[in-house]
């Protein structure tokens, strides 16, 4: 303090800070500092208080002027307990003197624009990070705050992962980042619950998972965990993930659901919550195999399914579909897809995680049935009106069927019920075989939908049954 009589705070709180909430709807607030007591006054006490930031009234009876606990002549430290969910919130000091007002007492720092909501951890690569590079409008909003790489918390806006002055150099981009899907994902929700909403952004672009699992390198886990320490964030409401394409090798993409399985125990060990929610998405479309019997292809496929299988055997963790959307490059989405990619899981986030009663899952495959030498029937679960299909010129670039012979094309798909296709194949279909939903790294942008959702099928692949 530079000498200065009053109160400062040194640990514990800072400007825009967001604090997790408990299962109660409260969170504790704890801080420490150093006081100087004016020389001409005896008996000096630091006090305290949190007021709502709006309108200075008290934010409960409880948090008007209390007395801090002295620790010696110039430290102190408090503990606000039972603090209610909501915010803006302002923390107030001062030293309190004899016969002096407490209103007017010795004035000492002061922390701005607090919030007890929820923490949400970014995690994952390039994606993630946000490299959305078209223009759009997704502006900063009061009550939306981030934890930045300089190791303060802010106003969230565009880049999430800017490294200025960098404490965390692990997952510093080699490039600047851009827009990313969160931003807005926040705002959604901040809205909806009408509370504020905390972002940790740890991704890292071109990160493979084993940057991320303990039991192989690990580096990005502990990289995110200073985040999270840093930032005061021993719990979190849950983590967005978003991370695959650098699983697309065949041997990556194979072990790919074991992995994503064992970091999803890491994170709710770490976070001490069994039951953390993980919400995901689907690989989007990647542009730079132009010959589609090209082999790359098919770990695409894989690690698509591996993510809609992570949602189906892991409860708490939700997938959502990109398949539709835009791209600014061959593989990052572009902000308009950023956008409706923070729309769908901060569905998930309202309807799988606070319990609303909202359309949030995409339809996906319940079983694929051969019914005739020529015929596939398949049922979809999470069906909202009925599937809608657009009229391609070639069915196989939504469906592929395959045995032993290859490919045998499609020729015509009849909706044969609001949840159930029928495909006819051009040759009859031998055994074993299978059947892949949007097949390829670059499938048709123009998936099946369930019409009342209008949300994407996920991709996926399926043995064919009798």
């Amino acid at each position: 303090m530079n000498n200065e009589c009053g109160v400062s705070i040194e640990a514990g709180v800072q400007d825009y800070q967001i604090f997790q909430q408990n299962a109660e709807g409260q969170a504790c607030i704890s801080v420490r500092g150093h006081f100087t007591p004016h020389p001409e006054q005896n008996n000096s006490q630091v006090i305290l208080r949190l007021v709502c930031e709006n309108s200075g009234e008290w934010v409960t009876r409880d948090t008007g002027w209390q007395l801090a606990s002295q620790q010696d002549s110039q430290q102190w430290a408090h503990t606000f307990s039972g603090v209610p969910c909501g915010g803006p919130y302002r923390l107030e000091t001062a030293i309190r003197s004899e016969g002096i007002l407490d209103e007017w007492a010795l004035r000492g720092h002061m922390a701005h624009h607090l919030g007890v909501g929820d923490i949400w951890v970014i995690a994952g690569q390039s994606n993630s990070a946000g490299y959305g590079k078209s223009p759009i409008d997704d502006p900063p909003e009061l009550g939306v705050h981030c934890f930045f790489a300089d190791g303060h918390w802010k106003l969230a806006c565009h880049p999430l992962s800017d490294s200025t002055r960098t404490q965390y150099p692990a997952n510093r981009e080699g490039a600047n980042g851009s827009h990313s899907p969160y931003l807005h994902f926040a705002k959604l929700l901040k809205r909806r619950l009408n509370y504020p909403i905390g972002l940790i952004p740890a991704a890292l672009g071109g990160s493979a998972i084993a940057s991320w699992l303990k039991s192989i390198k690990g580096e990005l886990f502990d990289n995110m965990c200073a985040y999270c320490r840093d930032a005061g964030a021993d719990r979190v409401k849950g983590v967005l993930w978003y991370q695959g394409e650098s699983e697309t090798s065949a041997e990556s993409a194979g072990a790919h659901l074991a992995r994503f399985t064992e970091l999803v125990g890491d994170f709710r060990s770490y976070f001490k919550d069994p039951k953390l929610p993980v919400i995901t998405a689907q690989l989007n479309h990647y542009n730079a195999f132009p010959n589609r019997d090209d082999p790359a292809h098919l770990p695409w496929e894989m690690v698509r399914e591996t993510q809609r299988q992570a949602a189906r055997c892991i409860p708490g963790v939700y997938v959502v579909s990109t398949l539709d959307l835009g791209l600014s490059d061959d593989i990052h989405n572009n902000s308009s897809a950023n956008m409706v990619i923070g729309e769908r899981m901060a569905s998930c986030a309202l309807g799988g995680v606070v319990g609303m009663n909202i359309k949030y899952l995409h339809p996906d495959l319940r079983s694929a049935r051969q019914a005739g030498p020529r015929e596939i029937v398949l049922q979809f679960d999470q069906v909202d009106g009925y599937l809608e299909l657009f009229n391609l010129e070639d069915w196989n670039r939504l469906f592929s069927i395959r045995d032993d012979a290859g490919q045998a094309d499609i020729e015509k798909i009849v909706t044969a019920a609001p949840d159930c296709l029928h495909l006819h194949a051009k040759r009859d279909i031998g055994a074993p075989a299978r059947i892949v939903g949007a097949p390829g790294a670059n499938p048709t942008q123009q998936v099946l939908f369930d019409y009342a959702g209008h949300r994407p099928m996920l991709a996926f692949i399926a043995d064919l049954v009798p």
